[in-house]
């Protein structure tokens, strides 16, 4: 049960955002371009380049008091049409149109000439970026529902895409209890255990002895002292130092008369937990 609804919730998101992205598809594809005037700073030199081809072009006389001011600074040609590096000053607010400045080199009105406008806005005068705009329109038709079918196939790979990554997903493992490490009680029984049987080896016997000696470290609360001090401490007390000598003397003095059983004594106390003080409020 718990299965089928996660699934018709995963059905649910998978359907909603593959809606939103098809929708911001179209709304990306069929929207069209604002023609608005281009905004331009007063008294800053501006950049247009002008592709005709038609008659030659040439800037009309210039008049007191005009507009704009426009120059033709280069003129390279293509096939069938030549590529003219237009630039212009706009010294008034209002809105203008470039081809109003422009001419035939004979003075004959240019016909064919494409438009290009712009509005004089004092706002903009701190604004010191160049603007280049060509005038020749290029535009592209395609036909054939491409824009919709184009969205379709977006859309399409989207789900697909989705449904790839979680559909069948392996659902993750159930954790794993980990285990706590053994406590030094613990393990001191099973050293115990081995002695008492006659199988406590040399490496059990180190082992051993390293454990009955943070035991002594932590009852004389010796745990941030270096171990020379440490042991030190643990042969000067009364509570820990003969045990320790007697346990040392087994270990490393085999002509020794100390007996396992008498070692075993010694660490069985120590196999059994320390309980933490409890404490009771009291009124």
């Amino acid at each position: 049960m718990a299965a089928k609804r996660f699934f018709q919730r995963k059905t649910v998101w998978l359907v909603l955002i593959a809606s939103v992205l098809a929708a911001g598809a179209i709304v990306f594809f069929r929207k069209e371009k604002e023609k608005d005037s281009l905004n331009v700073p007063l008294g800053v030199e501006q950049a247009a380049i002008v592709t005709y081809s038609g008659p030659p072009v040439a800037v009309t006389p210039y008049k007191w008091g005009v507009a704009v001011n426009v120059r033709i600074a280069k003129v390279s040609g293509q096939s069938g049409a030549r590529i003219y590096d237009v630039r212009y000053i706009v010294n008034r607010a209002g809105t203008f149109d470039l081809k109003d400045y422009l001419t035939g080199e004979d003075g004959s009105a240019l016909d064919g000439l494409p438009s290009f406008k712009f509005t004089g806005d004092p706002k903009l005068s701190k604004n010191l970026d160049a603007r280049i705009q060509e005038t020749e329109e290029v535009r592209v038709d395609v036909g054939g529902y491409y824009y919709a079918t184009l969205t379709a196939l977006g859309v399409f790979w989207i789900v697909w895409l989705l449904l790839l990554i979680f559909w069948g997903r392996a659902k993750p493992p159930k954790s794993i209890a980990v285990q706590p490490e053994p406590t030094i009680a613990e393990m001191l029984s099973g050293f115990l255990a081995q002695l008492n049987a006659g199988t406590l080896d040399a490496e059990a016997k180190a082992k051993m002895e390293m454990l009955l000696l943070r035991r002594w470290r932590e009852e004389l609360s010796l745990a941030g002292v270096p171990m020379n001090a440490a042991l030190d401490a643990i042969s000067r007390s009364e509570k820990t130092g003969s045990p320790l000598r007697q346990l040392q003397d087994w270990l490393y003095r085999p002509a020794t008369k100390i007996r396992g059983e008498e070692i075993a004594a010694l660490v069985a106390p120590y196999t059994r937990e320390t309980r933490q003080p409890e404490v009771t409020d009291r009124p």
